[in-house]
């Protein structure tokens, strides 16, 4: 799958060319007659004829992305909401003689993440959308799987049929291994659900035989505090899970206009209306979250959080909704085991909404 965050490059060129365009289909359109867009220019020069359209751009105008959503956490291989995916095709075509040539069709899905510069352009994602590494979640069994914090996630993953995803507790070795029946981008969750308490590895095997992405995912029990939920878009487009398991505090700021109010008739009596009026006065809230104990790889994640444009953040002392937030630090020191010790990341969310009702 291709990342519509980051450009991606649809190169045109014939040697005998004066010009190019493309038929960019998007979504339901894809398999039609109608393009959704049509785009074309002239060669820069006879001895240059490449042509170049980045379609990221209108790939983003058609996701859903209705309501705010979570990842699951007791999902098998259950297909993945498509809101995060848009199928697209390409016809292009070379402009010969004044005439316009069909020169190649592609196909394929986009899904809303993007790839770093290091990664130059036209970059797709791994088998599975979340990078190998070591994951924590919250485990309390008092809590239950009903409320949101209760569950640990989860990752998605394009799979052919016949591949399979294979979960190992991490201490008595028991496995489970679910295989794909059909092609396509599944969510399976974090952990499964006999193996949560003691945590286990999770492995994407093709084929059913072949290792081609591995992650850990561990369990943490946090007797003092409830653990808030924050969940994000990652840099592949798909929803992932953070435990923010430490203190947190909220906060209100308050903005308003001011004018002076002036009595009716000289001389005055001072009296309760004051001279100074408010209007326009709304508010927002701040939240101050911390990860706990966490390991190096954490770094990368918090980084791509950070990055998110779409990120939700779940409290159950406050709301058994989640609730549009945005990521109010902006500049993060990466901490590293060898270098810190213990590693705590600490961010601040502003809820993305007035206190205040406003809308009309």
């Amino acid at each position: 799958m291709n990342l519509s965050r980051s450009p991606y490059i649809i190169e045109v060129d014939d040697a005998t060319q004066t010009g190019s365009k493309i038929e960019l289909f998007l979504g339901a359109d894809v398999g039609t007659a109608n393009p959704t867009y049509t785009l074309s220019k002239l060669i820069p020069a006879s001895n240059n004829t490449k042509t170049f359209y980045n379609i990221s751009p209108y790939v983003r105008e058609y996701y859903s992305f209705t309501v705010y959503q979570f990842p699951l956490g007791l999902a098998y291989g259950v297909d993945t909401n498509t809101d995060y995916l848009v199928d697209y095709e390409v016809k292009s075509y070379n402009l010969i003689g004044g005439t316009y040539v069909l020169d190649t069709t592609e196909t394929g899905t986009f899904v809303d993440g993007f790839n770093y510069y290091m990664d130059g352009y036209n970059a797709t994602t791994p088998i599975a959308l979340l990078d190998e590494g070591t994951y924590l979640y919250n485990y309390d069994a008092t809590i239950p799987t009903t409320q949101g914090n209760g569950l640990w996630g989860s990752f998605d993953c394009e799979l052919s049929i016949g591949d399979a995803v294979k979960y190992t507790d991490l201490v008595t070795g028991a496995t489970f291994t679910e295989t794909a029946i059909t092609d396509g981008v599944k969510s399976y969750a974090r952990a499964y659900l006999t193996y949560a308490p003691n945590g286990n590895k999770v492995e994407i095997l093709l084929g059913g035989v072949t290792e081609r992405w591995t992650a850990y995912f561990k369990p943490q029990c946090e007797p003092k505090y409830k653990p808030v939920v924050v969940d994000f878009l990652n840099r592949y487009g798909s929803w992932s899970r953070i435990f923010f398991q430490k203190v947190n505090k909220r906060s209100v700021s308050v903005k308003t206009n001011e004018y002076k109010f002036n009595p009716a008739s000289l001389p005055f009596t001072p009296s309760d209306n004051g001279q100074i009026k408010e209007f326009n006065t709304n508010g927002t809230e701040t939240i101050k979250l911390n990860t706990g104990w966490v390991n190096d790889n954490y770094a990368d994640y918090i980084q791509q959080l950070m990055l998110s444009e779409r990120v939700t953040l779940l409290d159950y002392d406050y709301n058994s909704s989640y609730t549009p937030v945005k990521v109010k630090t902006k500049t993060l020191k990466k901490q590293t085991g060898l270098n810190d010790g213990t590693i705590n990341y600490t961010l601040d969310f502003d809820f993305a909404y007035d206190l205040i009702n406003t809308v009309v």
